[in-house]
């Protein structure tokens, strides 16, 4: 009798709406699509082989989740995280992560240390590249709120996910920001292993505001730039005026 046929797993069922929200929310993630960059339907389309109606609900989508903006009759384009977003973003993350960080290090559970040493050699291999760094940086993370066992916590964490991948990678595209975190990784993973759950939610918390003092200042020299431009045009305009 012939084995059964396998049941496929979820992934391979992707409608072309999500796959296009996959390749999309990538590109602007490591920031291939860079902010404020204005998506051209038609082009867009016919880069990614599509037709425009699976497009426009994929953009829908990105709308929802804070990527997209669209603006009538003007056009639609790739959001500019805010100062308030990253303040509001690592709060939150400081909070959950913090906790996920301690319970992790207060529930016994053999393959931590094997798991961990995996994924910080792994961590290590790529601290050159910060485009693969952070999808390894990423998976360091999961994997604590996996070891704290606390599914509540998680769920809350992966409402999130979207836009915390998007500032790590803006974070590590800074300067020597990777191997930072690697040194940073390694010891909160220490910490976990030894049991130390306080100390482990101390480091996770140190952790996450170092990064978001590096997004901070990445976000901050755009917006100011912005207030003095429409500062140098209302004095000109009061000039005119005068």
């Amino acid at each position: 009798m012939a084995d059964p046929t396998p049941v496929l797993p979820l992934s391979h069922h992707q409608s072309l709406r999500e796959r296009i929200v996959a390749r999309l929310r990538d590109a602007i993630i490591t920031g291939d699509l860079a902010a404020k960059t204005r998506l051209m339907e038609p082009e867009l389309a016919r880069q990614l082989g599509v037709s425009r109606t699976p497009l426009r609900e994929a953009i829908r989508q990105l709308e929802v989740e804070g990527f997209l903006t669209t603006v009538p009759r003007v056009g639609t384009f790739v959001s500019e995280a805010s100062a308030r977003d990253v303040e509001e973003t690592y709060a939150i993350r400081a909070v959950l992560e913090g906790l996920a960080a301690r319970q992790a290090a207060e529930n016994p559970e053999p393959a931590k240390a094997a798991t961990f040493r995996a994924i910080l050699e792994e961590l290590a291999r790529k601290t050159a590249d910060y485009r693969v760094y952070h999808e390894a940086a990423g998976r360091f993370h999961d994997v604590i709120f996996a070891f704290s066992r606390n599914q509540r916590l998680r769920a809350m964490y992966q409402s999130l996910s979207y836009q915390v991948t998007r500032f790590r990678s803006l974070s590590l595209a800074v300067g020597q920001r990777p191997e930072v975190s690697l040194r940073e990784h390694r010891r909160i993973a220490a910490a976990i292993l030894s049991g130390l759950g306080g100390e482990a939610e101390r480091l996770m918390r140190a952790h996450i505001e170092g990064a978001r003092a590096v997004v901070r200042q990445h976000i901050a020299p755009a917006h100011e730039n912005a207030g003095h431009g429409s500062g140098a045009k209302a004095r000109s305009t009061k000039r005119r005026r005068g």
